[in-house]
């Protein structure tokens, strides 16, 4: 109570000066709130807001199939879960892969046998028993039988076992249907498209796997618009202040929105986007001409007219502004103004009132 009544006091005993400045004393401006700031120039300025959705880069994605026919035995991980290179997904019964090892086996048992048999034959040419000729049909048949085992052999790698089982196959002769599909890079499991007991054909899709850092973002632009945004051109989403690059500008418009589809990239702070999200995004652009960037709370409308209070060694003056841009608690204003100049940020409504009381118009 006793600050309205120091305001009515304030605002019908002062001065009408003719320039119009509100002149105060420390104490006074202490009493009412007023508070002043620089004015911060912007250099830079945000177009208005488009719709956007984020993606993850094709590059990052990694879909994880079968390798052979087989029965999912079990599915280790679940859509959203954390894996790392090597770890294993799934697991699967497959009499394919019996079929697999036992061509490797039996292609490694006539690889040996070609290369005792090219061994005797080299023996025997060399004591002139033999022709050469039979000697290298016996070295030919051994360079096929090898290029017969590593066929085989590459067939139980794609198959998905590795090299430590090949090995032990080799050791043991142990034949093994069970069949462990493992992550090939890290990532986030996106989406699982298989469960325990289901029959697969190679190839049938188990899990996809997406790295989340970076992301796209995918903006449809208005053709007048996407003319003027070229790759490397810097973009911000709107209510997370997370930058951006365009990476690319197509080259079609949308028959359903006669926009044109801009492609950016996040690389810092992918964590606070989810994919599939829609949000607002604004590019960033060169500002035309001296632009100042104010609290919502240091701009006033009179007699249909934007307007501050700047403060001068007299006092505080009114000045008629602009409003370009409204960003929430911030305001893009544009008028006879400097960066040298503090402007009132707080108080502004109290300093209003005084300022009428002064018969300011």
């Amino acid at each position: 109570m006793k600050y309205i009544s120091y305001f009515l006091f304030l605002a019908f005993s002062l001065p009408i000066w003719a320039n119009e400045t509100v002149k105060l004393s420390e104490n006074e401006i202490n009493n009412i709130g007023i508070k002043v700031s620089k004015i911060k120039q912007l250099t830079e300025s945000l177009t208005n807001k488009f719709p956007a959705k984020v993606t993850i880069p094709n590059k990052s994605q990694r879909v994880i199939s079968a390798p052979q026919n087989g029965i999912v035995e079990i599915m280790l991980v679940a859509e959203g879960d954390h894996v790392i290179a090597g770890q294993e997904l799934s697991q699967i019964n497959s009499p394919q892969l019996l079929i697999n090892q036992n061509n490797y086996l039996q292609a490694l048992s006539t690889s040996a046998q070609a290369g005792q048999e090219m061994n005797r034959d080299k023996s025997l040419f060399n004591e002139g028993i033999i022709a050469e000729r039979r000697y290298r049909q016996s070295q030919t048949l051994y360079q096929q039988s090898k290029t017969e085992v590593a066929m085989y052999r590459k067939s139980l790698e794609l198959a998905g076992m590795g090299i430590n089982e090949i090995n032990l196959l080799n050791k043991t002769r142990t034949l093994n249907s069970h069949l462990t599909i493992k992550a090939i890079s890290s990532g986030v499991v996106m989406k699982q498209f298989a469960t325990a007991g289901q029959r697969l054909t190679a190839a049938d899709p188990l899990y996809q796997v997406a790295q989340l850092s970076p992301l796209w973002l995918e903006i449809h632009v208005p053709l007048d618009i996407a003319k003027h945004v070229q790759t490397n051109s810097r973009l911000v989403i709107c209510d997370k202040a997370i930058e951006g690059l365009v990476i690319a500008v197509g080259r079609q418009v949308h028959e359903a929105d006669q926009g044109v589809l801009v492609r950016a990239q996040i690389s810092e702070h992918t964590e606070q986007l989810t994919p599939g999200e829609f949000l607002e995004v604004c590019f960033i652009q060169q500002s035309l001409g001296a632009q100042f960037e104010v609290p919502r709370s240091a701009v006033f409308r009179h007699e249909g007219q934007s307007a501050v209070f700047i403060q001068t060694t007299d006092g505080f003056m009114h000045m008629t502004v602009d409003v370009i841009k409204d960003n929430g608690d911030k305001l893009v204003i544009k008028g006879e103004l400097s960066t040298k100049q503090s402007i009132v940020i707080a108080g502004t409504a109290t300093l209003k009132a005084a300022w009428l009381g002064m018969g300011g118009e």
